[in-house]
């Protein structure tokens, strides 16, 4: 079970990665190449909910890969820029994956 914070991080950076059109093999490799290793796996891991919490590591170089900071991901809402995280019921947003 992940802890509430990291539950959180883990969907505003799955929110964030889908918005931005960002596979999760592309973050990984991102995040690698910044200087945190990480597999595909580990992160479908983290945004399946199989991994209890995510390094402070991983959220920074995390962040900076989908153009954002740590502080913004803590501290700001994520909205998608189409739905705004409102799908209309029964639709799901093309952009961002959200549904009512």
């Amino acid at each position: 079970m992940n802890a509430p914070i990291s539950t959180e991080v883990i969907a505003k950076l799955r929110a964030l990665r889908q918005i931005h059109k960002v596979s999760a093999q592309k973050l990984a490799d991102a995040v690698t190449d910044l200087g945190f290793p990480v597999s595909r796996a580990m992160l479908a891991n983290w945004e399946g909910g199989r991994k209890g919490t995510i390094p402070v590591d991983f959220l920074v170089l995390a962040a900076k890969a989908l153009g954002t900071t740590a502080e913004a991901i803590l501290n700001e809402p994520v909205f998608c820029p189409t739905c705004r995280g409102d799908a209309p019921a029964g639709f799901t947003c093309n952009t961002c994956g959200g549904a009512s």
